[in-house]
């Protein structure tokens, strides 16, 4: 997995399943911007991991290859020997994954 160049970050043209990926990830938030003394983080951090995780999905991940993907770009892009809840949200993203294919609702 490696992150999105700007062109696919770009949050104007995400489709509606993008844009709960993202907000998803902007809660998990594994680099800690929301706990910084900035009162208004950006909303779009992490805009540039949405693409490469959507095409990770396609390919029917199971929860611990997904965070293992995820380890990877946050450590080579992100400079971070870890996150937390990485094992959890990738189980998240995973089942919500599998939810919109289904189409039932997260």
């Amino acid at each position: 997995m490696q992150i999105a160049n700007a062109g696919n970050s770009d949050r104007r043209r995400f489709s509606a399943q993008a844009l709960q990926l993202a907000h998803m990830l902007h809660d998990w938030d594994p680099i800690g911007v929301n706990e910084g003394d900035d009162p208004n983080p950006s909303p779009d951090e992490y805009d540039d991991l949405v693409s490469p995780i959507l095409t990770a999905l396609r390919a029917n991940p199971d929860p611990t290859s997904l965070a293992s993907q995820l380890r990877e770009v946050l450590s080579s892009d992100y400079g971070l020997s870890d996150a937390d809840n990485i094992d959890e949200f990738a189980e998240h993203v995973v089942a919500w994954s599998i939810a919109k294919l289904d189409g039932s609702s997260p």
